[in-house]
């Protein structure tokens, strides 16, 4: 649920409508749109999955394997 209203706009330009470029699905881009070029079903699936941390064995997130672990502290550049 939405808290806040969505106060973007189009560019005048019409190339609003496209497509998933994974499934090919129609989307309409919004304007600071971060998917990509994928539909949201598609981006879901790009998401890797949770892996365990080399040090603890604690999961990290997919999307936070860059930043660490949050656990231990484990870095994946060694820092």
């Amino acid at each position: 649920m939405l808290l806040f209203a969505d106060v973007r706009s189009f560019e005048p330009s019409e190339d609003r409508l496209s497509h998933c470029l994974f499934c090919g699905k129609e989307l309409v881009l919004l304007p600071d749109d971060c998917r990509q070029g994928s539909c949201f079903d598609c981006l879901a699936l790009s998401v890797a999955p949770p892996s365990p941390c080399p040090q603890c064995r604690a999961l990290i997130p997919g999307e936070e394997r860059g930043v660490g672990c949050s656990e231990c502290g484990w870095y994946p550049l060694g820092g």
